[in-house]
């Protein structure tokens, strides 16, 4: 269940700033043939400044233009209850499971963090694949905590977007009964044998992603270096490149972003 290349999905958005479904028709026609999974919604679809209904209509628009790929909705929600009420919209328009942070604030505990995902487990209804990074929520499981919560029966995988290709490599070693994906571009060679991956570049060279997670080039880190460096996958406005790549090439109708409506100035999310 949910292997190798999973793209976590920009939102394209028309000029009055709705979802454009003609837009997120082009974008999965262009990626389709070389990717496994799709992810909206998630800090590339930029999650957490989403309205209610933009949230909604990029789901159901990835859900209708998916084909035979199964969709994994991200829901960037502060609380439990709320990470809750948008599994039940996902599952009611089709998702086949769901991406989550830990709950919003610097002073979660562990424990509250590994009660976070056993409510998924208990009530969401869809598998669960447990978003790992301090970006988003300004905290994160440790180590320990996160094997508890792979052993959890809906958590499928972790999202590995820690910063650290060692804890990745560490988590894979561990066999944690999860899958884990490596969620950075700029590690992706270094994360070791991984399920899958997270990333936004599937939106522009899913391809070459492919490539990368199948073993197929001769020489990896030459290519991918230059993509990360060609979009500016590093730096904190990477979605926003990654937009406007897309509208130079015609994909995407414009590349406003949800929190300027405009193309420029609105960084500060992990990526994802």
């Amino acid at each position: 269940m949910f292997q190798g290349v999973i793209a976590a999905l920009v939102t394209p958005l028309s000029e009055t700033g709705e979802v454009s479904e003609s837009g997120v028709a082009r974008l999965l026609d262009s990626i389709r043939p070389h990717v496994d999974a799709l992810l909206p919604n998630l800090s590339t679809g930029e999650g957490r400044w989403l309205t209610d209904r933009q949230w909604e209509d990029m789901l159901t628009a990835t859900v209708k233009h998916a084909g035979d790929l199964p969709v994994l909705a991200g829901v960037l929600r502060p609380t439990t209850e709320r990470v809750l009420e948008r599994a039940r919209v996902a599952a009611d328009l089709g998702a086949h499971g769901l991406v989550s942070t830990t709950p919003y604030g610097s002073g979660v505990t562990q424990d509250e963090i590994h009660r976070h995902f056993a409510e998924l487990d208990a009530r969401a209804g869809l598998p669960v694949v447990a978003y790992h990074g301090t970006e988003v929520a300004d905290n994160c499981a440790d180590f320990e905590t996160l094997l508890r919560i792979c052993e959890l029966p809906s958590v499928v995988g972790v999202k590995d977007s820690s910063g650290s290709s060692a804890f990745t490599r560490r988590l894979v070693e561990a066999a944690p009964g999860a899958r884990v994906y490596a969620g950075l571009e700029h590690l992706l060679l270094e994360s070791g044998a991984v399920d899958g991956y997270v990333v936004a570049l599937a939106n522009l060279e899913p391809a070459l992603c492919a490539d990368l997670f199948a073993g197929r080039l001769d020489d990896p880190a030459a290519p991918l270096a230059e993509a990360v460096e060609r979009y500016g996958l590093e730096e904190d406005d990477w979605y926003v490149r990654v937009k406007t790549a897309l509208h130079e090439r015609g994909v995407l109708e414009t590349d406003r972003t949800v929190g300027t409506g405009a193309g420029s100035g609105a960084g500060g999310e992990v990526q994802g």
